[in-house]
């Protein structure tokens, strides 16, 4: 059986209070990374909706449609809400890319004293 060795992370108490700017700082930071996707899918939720939207102009109107105002509004509210179901869903997995391309690290250059 081998002693244990005295170490500094044995002799802080139970509660150090020099920690706590480190909970605040991981709390912060999972607050901003959920901030983060939340804005990624509502990105991929409006370039849904703009594909939806442009894919709809394409197909010609039929004269056994309903063309007033009232139908137009209640499609576009209807794929509004479409796209965002869509998009938080996983989507086309724009959000995904976004998210990972916002968040990843710089590459870090090496200097090459050549």
């Amino acid at each position: 059986m081998t002693p244990i060795k005295n170490s500094s992370s044995l002799n802080m108490p139970a509660w150090d209070s020099r920690m706590t700017g480190a909970l605040k700082t991981s709390g912060k930071a999972a607050e901003d990374d959920a901030k983060l996707k939340k804005a990624c899918q509502e990105m991929e939720g409006v370039f849904l909706n703009m594909l939806l939207k442009s894919m709809r102009a394409t197909v010609p109107k039929s004269e056994l449609s309903d063309k007033s105002m009232q139908s137009e509004t209640m499609q576009s509210m209807f794929d509004m809400e479409m796209t965002r179901n869509m998009a938080s869903a996983g989507g086309a997995g724009i959000a995904d890319m976004m998210y990972r391309n916002l968040t990843a690290q710089p590459v870090k250059k090496y200097h090459n004293p050549g």
